[in-house]
């Protein structure tokens, strides 16, 4: 390892060289706050001639050695970020000195610091990122900008060389970011391949702070040691398959999950929870590849399971119907812990060791299990433990008994207590848990299933969250009271689509209304209320007795 300091614009007119960005480093994420914040320091350095020099951290790459023949080519394993974005600045002056007339400045940015006509490539340009990134990359290089299509113009690359070149409003500008950025000086550390171990030097970069997540850990040493084209196969085949089956969009943003199927992958293998910040050295210390093969034949299982993982995070991409739905009430009503017991089984489904209908009777079980704990406040903590091993312990000849006895020893309400936290249970507090029980009653007994994800059905307080002053007239002071106390709970909810309709009105004006009222409601849940005179106390009780006639059904308990 050779480390030394450098001019970053030095290491960018270096001859016969091209700077790879591997597939295992994350893609470019710099925005225009990064950006901003970089050209104001070059222009300052620009301004004041009493400042020498800038320092902007390291660049860590790994070379062939000085034995190699040919072009070089330098791995970047750490830098790319700023290598990325002083290309797309001195791209952006480039075309704007092209615009301004100065020719002399337009050719020494492309001959010098972006391209080398020497290189024996395809490929002339001096950095190499990934994929899309270099198809964008190219053509802001021949500035062949009416050619970027929609998709291109939402990358990061694109969006900052816009930034830079509407920043260069002149051919001034232009020379004093040149002359700014031949100040900026970083630590040139350089690898030599089969001499350093680039892993550790990446894991040390890490552990100073770098912003890398434990997938990112994982990703990298999966590929690090492998050659360019062995990387590309590996990570095109295997780990684009595993990162795009853990995604999820979160408030119509795509993030990924994949630390956290890293890590409910590796429980559910190795029968222990890593803990979040230990998943990559977990990891690492269980699986060690001799060659190739052994390599691919464990990614090829990773693969398996992130498919699965995939419908639980996105039940939509489940093809059976059935188990789509019960995988989406499994979303709403389950913790995260559940996943590594739920993939075991899941897996079972998919090599046939279970039918559709034993798969479905899990799926319930779990659903029964996790509710009715939730309805009367369980601690969550033992949970994690409990499903971290058990499908290690299911009985393969008894299989969906053999659960329901480990989950009777887990405190499993029975009815009784069921009954009697419910009845006092503040439920609406959680809404999305609420839609679901009163979803399954409702289509239960509904041969036209609703699909309550529309967004179009709301909840409705039969006695009103802010009553008008008629209530108490209708009720004693005690009960009027006692409607006040009970009125977020399940007996005294339900559903509607005309949720501002009904508002804060007596019963009976909401039993009657037209079109909106309890009467001529499409709800099976409404239709006793359509046939009561009055709403009280006494009429809270026979609904929660009607209503808890269902859940013991639905929610049943082994």
């Amino acid at each position: 390892m050779q480390a030394k300091e450098n001019k970053i614009i030095r290491l960018l007119s270096t001859d016969n060289t091209q700077f790879s960005i591997p597939v295992y480093q994350r893609n470019y994420n710099w925005e225009k706050k990064q950006c901003d914040t970089l050209l104001k320091d070059i222009l300052k350095l620009s301004d004041n001639k009493e400042i020498v020099s800038h320092f902007i951290g390291s660049i860590v790459y790994l070379h062939e050695g000085v034995y190699s023949v040919g072009k070089n080519e330098f791995s970047i394993i750490d830098g790319q970020q700023r290598l990325t974005t002083i290309t797309i600045l001195l791209m952006a002056i480039r075309n704007r000195a092209i615009e301004f007339g100065d020719i002399t400045l337009s050719k020494r940015i492309y001959n010098k610091y972006l391209t080398d006509e020497y290189i024996d490539d395809v490929n002339k340009i001096k950095l190499l990122p990934v994929g899309d990134n270099l198809t964008i990359l190219k053509k802001i290089l021949e500035n062949d900008i009416g050619n970027i299509n929609e998709s291109e113009k939402e990358s990061n690359i694109f969006k900052n060389y816009q930034f830079f070149f509407g920043k260069i409003s002149n051919l001034q500008i232009a020379n004093s970011i040149m002359y700014g950025l031949d100040k900026i000086i970083y630590v040139d550390i350089a690898l030599e391949k089969g001499k350093d171990d680039p892993q550790r030097i990446f894991e040390s970069l890490n552990s100073t702070g770098l912003d890398l997540s434990q997938a990112d850990l994982i990703r990298n040493f999966i590929l690090m040691d492998l050659d360019r084209d062995t990387q590309n196969k590996i990570y095109e085949d295997y780990w684009v398959v595993i990162e795009n089956n853990t995604k999820v969009v979160v408030k119509n943003k795509i993030k990924t999950q994949l630390s956290e199927f890293m890590r409910d992958y590796l429980t559910f293998k190795l029968e222990k929870i890593p803990n979040q910040n230990k998943v990559f050295e977990e990891f690492k210390s269980n699986y060690n590849y001799e060659n190739k093969e052994e390599l691919e034949n464990t990614l090829k299982v990773i693969v398996d399971y992130s498919n699965i993982y995939s419908c639980i995070l996105n039940p939509d991409n489940e093809i059976n119907k059935n188990i789509s739905k019960h995988l989406k009430y499994l979303n709403i009503v389950a913790s995260k812990v559940i996943n590594p017991f739920l993939m075991g089984v899941y897996m079972d489904y998919k090599k046939s060791i279970i039918d559709e209908k034993c798969f479905i009777d899990v799926l319930e079980l779990l659903q029964s299990y996790l509710w009715r704990r939730y309805i009367c406040s369980e601690p969550t903590n033992t949970l994690n433990t409990l499903f971290m091993n058990l499908h290690s312990k299911i009985d393969k000849n008894d299989y969906c008994k053999s659960i329901e006895r480990h989950l009777l020893h887990q405190k499993f309400p029975d009815n009784k207590y069921l009954k009697e936290c419910l009845k006092t249970k503040n439920v609406y507090n959680d809404a999305d848990k609420l839609k679901y029980v009163f979803e399954r009653i409702e289509n239960e007994n509904h041969s036209e299933k609703i699909d309550f994800s529309l967004g179009n059905i709301t909840i409705e307080h039969i006695f009103p969250q802010k009553p008008v002053d008629e209530w108490k007239s209708l009720l004693s002071e005690s009960e009027y009271e006692t409607m006040e106390s009970l009125k977020h709970t399940i007996s005294n909810l339900t559903i509607t689509g005309s949720n501002s309709n009904l508002g804060n009105k007596v019963f009976l004006e909401k039993r009657d209304m037209n079109n909106f009222g309890y009467r001529n409601s499409k709800f099976l849940l409404n239709r006793w209320l359509g046939e009561q005179s009055e709403w009280n106390f006494e009429k809270l009780e026979e609904r929660f007795n009607d209503l808890f006639k269902y859940i013991i059904e639905i929610w049943k308990r082994p």
